[in-house]
């Protein structure tokens, strides 16, 4: 699946696997004749697109923010004895985010 800029529009490709999720979409057509997906171009459709697993163009790809993963820190101490992957501390600071145990950062 690939993702292409068409003025105000956002033209996605081979997304027969994700045609559901793209059907979500508010504004989002199918335009037959080019065989393509077509939603709106804002900010949150290309991040959706890309969480989605489409290639991103070089004008879509700089919307999405990739955020440096390496320095966040766990809130309080994590439970465990082994060193933690970064997906791992976020989780964890989510969690205690959601449940109000770790402050608004």
């Amino acid at each position: 699946m690939k993702a292409t800029r068409d003025g105000n529009h956002v033209r996605v490709y081979d997304a027969y696997l994700a045609k559901e999720s793209i059907k979500e979409i508010d504004g989002r057509f199918y335009d037959p004749d080019d065989k393509a997906w077509v939603v709106p171009y804002t900010k949150e459709n290309v991040a959706l697109l890309g969480l989605l697993g489409a290639a991103l163009d070089d004008s879509l790809a700089p919307m999405v923010e990739t955020k440096d993963a390496g320095d966040e820190e766990p809130i309080f101490p994590m439970p465990i004895k082994a060193t933690p992957y970064q997906h791992q501390v976020r989780a964890y600071n989510f969690a205690l985010r959601t449940f109000g145990l770790g402050g608004a950062t």
